[in-house]
């Protein structure tokens, strides 16, 4: 079952945690010095760091941790573009609902919360992408 796993998602799942986990370095560090220096409430600053670390991202799925071993990908660079950014803003929705909890109610420091947020949204992202942004066409198999 292992292999199996391992098979259908392990160097797809390495790539992608090494991608987000780049991700996590420059929205982490964007996230803080716009809070800490730019005196921007933490959720904005969380937005703004998400959506420039999704650009980063986009291009890191897509050239890097999702390319098929043979075929081609269901959806061209259009497409696939606008699937990736609707996919993320519903793990922005995830993720905003998970940092102001942490942050507002649990005390949680906002630096804490993101990163707790980024790996509930970031499995759940990676399903998707897996599944549906940068499938394989089918007929191409």
């Amino acid at each position: 079952m292992i292999e199996k796993l391992w098979a259908r998602f392990g160097k797809q799942a390495i790539k992608f945690c090494t991608v987000g986990g780049a991700n996590v370095i420059l929205a982490s560090a964007i996230l803080y010095a716009l809070t800490e220096y730019g005196h921007i409430w933490y959720l904005y600053s969380n937005w703004a760091a998400v959506i420039l670390g999704q650009v980063f991202a986009f291009l890191g799925y897509k050239y890097w941790a999702f390319t098929l071993d043979k075929g081609r990908a269901a959806y061209g660079f259009g497409q696939q573009f606008v699937i990736h950014w609707t996919v993320w803003g519903i793990g922005l929705v995830i993720s905003t609902g998970v940092i102001y909890s942490l942050t507002t109610y649990g005390h949680v420091w906002y630096m804490y919360s993101s990163w707790v947020a980024t790996a509930i949204s970031g499995m759940c992202n990676f399903l998707s992408h897996h599944y549906w942004t940068y499938m394989p066409d089918k007929a191409s198999l």
